[in-house]
């Protein structure tokens, strides 16, 4: 029988470009049809383009945080979706702003949320205004607590027609320097997916968000030594280990980087020391059946 719930990876790189990945973006397909886009960084758009996946469909977008790598393409999506027979509102989710803190030198500067970003893309005196004047346009956004001192497990509200495919969308904080993000777990009856986003450490949250899933898409930057920026992105072992704590079903490592693109394989086998399900690395325009 086959699984309800499909994922198809856009892009499984991150913000340096590259011959073979795009940055981040995911869509999920519910009997079929997309329903959820989770991030849409630079090259996803085009992604959707070469995958053939009518977004029609789509009834919510998903951004784990606000990077550019992660929302490049999101104002070409919009665009798409009204230039097309869309003319209702689509829902957006993201994290919450962040307040600036200066005991605290990586979040000294006040951070938007998904409220503000929309606000500047699309508001009324926003950079492309102009959308304003498409038949139906409207964003419906919502936003979830982004601070990792909060360690609950925030349920996020879906509209009816996901509510009909029996779908759920829960999100926690969780940590990546001074930018505000979230990861997000999609249940669709029986079968789930969790995507970590961006993430600097394994978390108690993150592990219980995870806890069971069928799939696992786990942010892979970055190798096991030190390396720039290596302080915003889990280590190999973190992985693993998140992995094998929330005893996810399968585990699909993505948004590498060069570095790690490098070091692929020894990063691989640090992974499996701590994991003992099954382990794969994401390719752009691949497609997984979840749960089946």
């Amino acid at each position: 029988m086959s699984s309800r719930l499909s994922l198809t990876v856009l892009g499984s790189g991150g913000p340096i470009a590259s011959q073979g990945r795009v940055s981040a973006g995911y869509v999920l397909s519910i009997d079929g049809k997309p329903r959820l886009l989770v991030d849409a960084g630079g090259g996803s758009f085009e992604r959707i383009g070469r995958s053939g996946l009518d977004i029609s469909s789509l009834e919510q977008i998903l951004l784990t945080h606000l990077h550019i790598d992660h929302t490049a393409d999101l104002s070409a999506v919009i665009m798409h979706l009204y230039m097309g027979d869309g003319k209702r509102p689509i829902a957006i989710t993201g994290p919450t702003g962040r307040p600036g803190n200066d005991a605290a030198p990586e979040n000294a500067s006040p951070q938007p949320g998904v409220r503000e970003f929309v606000r500047l893309l699309f508001g009324t005196r926003g950079a492309w205004r102009y959308m304003n004047t498409f038949e139906g346009f409207g964003i419906t956004v919502r936003d979830t607590p982004s601070d990792v001192s909060e360690l609950a497990i925030y349920s996020i509200p879906v509209d009816r027609v996901l509510e009909d495919l029996d779908v759920s969308v829960y999100a926690v904080a969780v940590p990546h320097g001074m930018m505000p993000s979230v990861a997000f777990r999609v249940d669709c009856g029986a079968e789930s997916v969790v995507f970590s986003g961006d993430i600097s450490a394994s978390t108690a949250s993150f592990i219980a968000l995870a806890k069971n899933c069928s799939m696992l898409v786990h942010d892979f930057a970055l190798p096991e030594r030190d390396v720039p920026h290596g302080n915003l992105h889990a280590k190999p072992s973190a992985v693993g280990y998140t992995a094998q704590q929330s005893a996810a079903k399968r585990l699909l490592l993505s948004h590498l980087m060069p570095p790690m693109e490098s070091e692929l394989a020894q990063s691989l086998t640090i992974v499996r020391r701590e994991y003992d399900g099954p382990v794969e690395v994401a390719s752009d325009l691949k497609a997984y059946e979840i749960g089946a």
